[in-house]
C-alpha cells in the first residue's frame, strides 16, 4: 500500500475534503475536485522541471493548497522538503544548501524578500515559485489523469518521501528522511486506532512543517475525512464554534492556554468559582469509580450530572460541542492538565513520537487511557531502554538516516533501534511514562538528578504563566525564569482592581511576585526538596518560536534563553 492507494479510494467522492474559510464564508472542495487540484499542481510542477527523485522545497503556512502540493510532489515520485514560513535567515539558508531542493515554493512577498536577501549564499540555483502562481484548476486531459495514477502506483516502500528538519532546542536542524513505509505504516496503524469515520471532520492548525500537523491531511487521504482549516492560531477560538470538529490535533501549548483561560474566568467571580471546584470534585469521585469498576451511587451521579452541566457545558460549546476526543503530541502533556479536561469530559489522549518516527509510536486510547502517560506501543514499534533510561524505538516508522550527515546519524541508530534522547519506563500496564528529555536533566551541585520539564508544566498550571524555564545544573538549588506577557498581566490586574499608568508597573508590583510565591510554594509541597524552586525571576518579553526563544512546536529553546537572561540568572545566585 502507498498514498497512491489513499488517492484512488477518493477519486469518485463527493463529500468534502477539505474546508476553509474566505471572504469570511466557509467553503469547501469535494474529494473528486480536491484530486482534480492534486493532479493540476503536478502538471504545473513538471512544466517547471520537478521530476522522480528531485527535492521540493515548500515554505507556507497551513493551508489546504499546502497538502495538496505535497500529495502532489509525493504522487510524481518526488521528495517533499517542507520548510517553516518564519526561519531565521540562517536556519533557511542552511536547510535550502543541505537539502539540495531544486524547486522552492513560497507563500509571501515577506518570503521572497528574504530568499532575495540570503541567495548570495545558495551553493547552487533553485528556481523559486509563488504558490499563487499554481493554478489548481487548470484543465488536464483523461490521460494525464491515468499518467499520475500509474505514478503513485509505481511508489515503492523503500521510495523516499519526505526530508523534515528538525526544530531542535539546540545546533543546527538535521534533515530526518522519511521512507513512504514510514508515512503508511504511522498513517494506518494510529488512525486505526481512534474509529474515524468518513463523516468525521477535523480543525487543523498545526504547521506542516511540522510532522505531527502533516499527519493530519495524511490521515485525511487513508481515512476520507473531512480538514477544515483555521484561519489562524489567533482564530481557533470562533473557528471551534464554526467548524464543531469531531476530534483535534495539538500540542499542549494549545490546552495549557484554554487551561488559563478557563481558570481565569472562573477566579474572576467567586460563585462561578465554587460551582466549579464542586464539579471538579464529584467528577473525580466518578471517574475513580469507574477506574476501579466499582457501581455508582445514584445519588452521587445525580449531583454530578447537575454540577457538570453548570459547570462544564460551555467549555464543550466552546469547543463547538461535537468533540469526541483530541489527541496532544509534540511535547509532555502536565497530566494534571489531562486530568482536569477529563473530569470536564473532554477526553485528551496523549501520545509520544518524534519527527525521526514519523509522529506517534505510543498513543493512549479512547477505551485504553491511562493519564500521565504516552499510551502503549501501536502497530510494529518495539522498545527497548539503555542503562540510563533513555528510549530506543524500531519501527518501519523510524527515519533511515539524516540527510548528508553520517555523524549524526551514526550517533542516533544503534542496532537498527532510534535512540530518542528522551528518558522513560513502563508502567505495569505496558503504559510509556516519559520522565525528561536525556540531554535537559539538570543535575545539582548535591548530585541530584531534575526533570525540568516536568517543574515547568507544573508552574504554567498558574493562569498568569506563558513560559517556565527551570534552572539549576551544577548548583545549590533550582531557579525558575517565569515569562508573562503584557495581555495577562493587564487581565490579572484589572481582575484584582489594580490601578496603574503603565504596564511596566505591573511587572514590578510586589502582589504579582506574592502571587507567583504562593503558587510555586504550592509546587514545591509535592516536590522532593532537592527539586524544589528556591529562586524565581519574572521576564516581560514573549518567548515565540519568531523571537528564537521557541522551537517550532513551543518548545523552549534552553540554551538561547539561558544566554539572554544569563545575567539574571546569575544574580539569582549570588
Amino acid at each position: 500500500m502507498t498514498i497512491g492507494n489513499w488517492l484512488k479510494n477518493r477519486e469518485f467522492d463527493s463529500t468534502h475534503a477539505v474546508e476553509f474559510k474566505k471572504e469570511q464564508n466557509w467553503q469547501h472542495i469535494t474529494w473528486s475536485d480536491y484530486i482534480d487540484r492534486i493532479i493540476a499542481a503536478s502538471l504545473f510542477l513538471k512544466k517547471q522541471g520537478l521530476g522522480k527523485k528531485d527535492h521540493i522545497g515548500l515554505m507556507s503556512a497551513t493551508r489546504w493548497e499546502w497538502a495538496a502540493l505535497d500529495m502532489a510532489i509525493l504522487g510524481s515520485q518526488a521528495v517533499t522538503v517542507p520548510m517553516y514560513p518564519n526561519l531565521s535567515d540562517d536556519d533557511l539558508s542552511f536547510i535550502i544548501n543541505q537539502s539540495d531542493i531544486k524547486i522552492l515554493i513560497v507563500e509571501e512577498k515577506d518570503q521572497l524578500k528574504q530568499i532575495d536577501r540570503i541567495k548570495k549564499s545558495f551553493l547552487k540555483k533553485v528556481k523559486i515559485i509563488e504558490l499563487d502562481e499554481i493554478n489548481f484548476e487548470a484543465e488536464f486531459t483523461a490521460g494525464q489523469r491515468v499518467l499520475f495514477f500509474k505514478s503513485c502506483a509505481s511508489l515503492k516502500e523503500k521510495d523516499r518521501a519526505t526530508i523534515v528538519y528538525t526544530s531542535g532546542t539546540t545546533g543546527q536542524p538535521k534533515g530526518a528522511v522519511l521512507l513512504h513505509e514510514a508515512i503508511v505504516s504511522e498513517v494506518v496503524e494510529s488512525f486505526d486506532l481512534f474509529g474515524i469515520k468518513p463523516s468525521f471532520k477535523s480543525l487543523t492548525f498545526l504547521p506542516f512543517a511540522h510532522v505531527l500537523g502533516r499527519i493530519e491531511h495524511w490521515g485525511s487521504c487513508y481515512k476520507g475525512y473531512t480538514i477544515a482549516y483555521a484561519e489562524s492560531i489567533e482564530k481557533i477560538k470562533p473557528n471551534l464554534l464554526e467548524v464543531k470538529p469531531d476530534f483535534l490535533m495539538a500540542v499542549p501549548r494549545i490546552f495549557e492556554k484554554v487551561y488559563s483561560g478557563i481558570m481565569n474566568q472562573v477566579e474572576t467571580q467567586p460563585v462561578k468559582q465554587q460551582v466549579f471546584s464542586t464539579a471538579l470534585g464529584l467528577a473525580k469521585e466518578v471517574i475513580q469509580l469507574r477506574l476501579t469498576k466499582q457501581p455508582i451511587p445514584w445519588t452521587l451521579l445525580l449531583k454530578y450530572e447537575a454540577f457538570s452541566k453548570l459547570a462544564f457545558a460551555p467549555i464543550h460549546k466552546a469547543f463547538g460541542g461535537k468533540l469526541k476526543f483530541a489527541i496532544s503530541g509534540g511535547a509532555p502533556l502536565s497530566p494534571q492538565i489531562a486530568d482536569f479536561f477529563a473530569c470536564c469530559g473532554i477526553n485528551i489522549l496523549e501520545g509520544y513520537g518524534l519527527t525521526e518516527t514519523c509522529a506517534a509510536v505510543c498513543v493512549n486510547q479512547l477505551m485504553d487511557n491511562q493519564p500521565g502517560t504516552v499510551g502503549r506501543p501501536i502497530g510494529d514499534v518495539k522498545i527497548k531502554f539503555a542503562d540510563d533510561g533513555e528510549i530506543l524505538i524500531k519501527s518501519k516508522k523510524c527515519f533511515v538516516e539524516y540527510y548528508k550527515n553520517p555523524e549524526a546519524t551514526a550517533a542516533s541508530l544503534q542496532d537498527g533501534y532510534f535512540l530518542t534522547g528522551d528518558i522513560g519506563v513502563l508502567t505495569n500496564r505496558g503504559f510509556l511514562k516519559i520522565t525528561d528529555r536525556k540531554k535537559d536533566l539538570i543535575k545539582t551541585a548535591g548530585g541530584k538528578y531534575v526533570a525540568p520539564q516536568k517543574l515547568e508544566g507544573l508552574m504554567k498550571q498558574d493562569p498568569l504563566v506563558s513560559q517556565v524555564l527551570i534552572h539549576g545544573d551544577k548548583k545549590k538549588f533550582i531557579s525558575a525564569l517565569v515569562s508573562i506577557d503584557e495581555a495577562q498581566i493587564k487581565q490579572w490586574a484589572n481582575t484584582q482592581q489594580i490601578n496603574y499608568d503603565d504596564v511596566d508597573e505591573l511587572y514590578e508590583n510586589p502582589a504579582l511576585k506574592l502571587r507567583l510565591q504562593k503558587h510555586i510554594q504550592t509546587v514545591n509541597a509535592n516536590l522532593a526538596s532537592f527539586e524544589a524552586v528556591k529562586k524565581f525571576e519574572i521576564v516581560r518579553d514573549p518567548w515565540t518560536a519568531e523571537n528564537g526563544s521557541l522551537t517550532q512546536s513551543l518548545k523552549v529553546k534552553r540554551k538561547f534563553i539561558e544566554q539572554k537572561y544569563a545575567d539574571l540568572i546569575k544574580e539569582m545566585y549570588e
